[in-house]
């Protein structure tokens, strides 16, 4: 009697083991860990994603050399290693020409770049007037663009285009606009509007 009940205990023990472990596996499957979670999150974020700020695009003239009236779109978000990187478009329409890069730091960043380095950058206190590059936030109401622009008016901007607006294909080699060059600030501008149209018959 005693060896039948010893063997029934024995064999309740091992079922409950059984089904216990049975029940651990499944609940592993059907819910994945965090770290496998996390994981695929991190896999589904791509660089491209994220250029528009909550503050929308910024739009300024006077940041091609060929055509200074003509307003360059910003596409930006923030960067682990300077303020901001921006793309820039030579209008805001669907099929728009990705024609060159700015990439904007903080006061202490520019003062922490070497010498040689520092006249390829501009002072955006000075460029935001409307008599320069006229910067706007064409989503935002005039009160918050002038909230948002006040932000990053202690900022400095490095203007390289990779492709001239007026070629067909990108026939020049990259170059660092000048965007504080006499000729870029004397140009006759159009500064009420949102949006330029290319010059292709401008000398200079």
């Amino acid at each position: 009697m005693r060896i039948a009940l010893t063997f029934s205990i024995a064999l309740f023990a091992i079922v409950t083991v059984s089904i216990t472990l049975a029940s651990g596996f499944a609940n592993a499957q059907t819910q994945p860990n965090n770290s496998t979670a996390s994981m695929n999150t991190t896999a589904s974020a791509k660089p491209v994603d994220g250029y528009n700020t909550p503050e929308g695009h910024l739009t300024a003239i006077r940041h091609v050399f060929d055509d200074p009236i003509l307003r360059v779109q910003h596409y930006c978000k923030p960067n682990d290693k300077i303020l901001l990187v921006c793309q820039l478009y030579d209008s805001n329409s669907s099929n728009a020409t990705l024609i060159g890069v700015e990439y904007i730091s903080s006061a202490d960043q520019y003062k922490s770049l070497p010498d040689r380095e520092k006249p390829a950058w501009h002072y955006h206190q000075i460029e935001f007037a409307t008599n320069r590059a006229d910067a706007k936030f064409p989503d935002l109401t005039p009160q918050k663009q002038g909230e948002s622009l006040k932000k990053l008016s202690d900022t400095y901007g490095k203007v390289i285009l990779t492709w001239n607006p007026k070629d067909k294909l990108p026939a020049f080699p990259p170059q660092i606009e000048e965007v504080q060059h006499p000729f870029m600030v004397n140009s006759t501008g159009i500064p009420n509007t949102t949006h330029g149209t290319f010059n292709q018959t401008l000398k200079y």
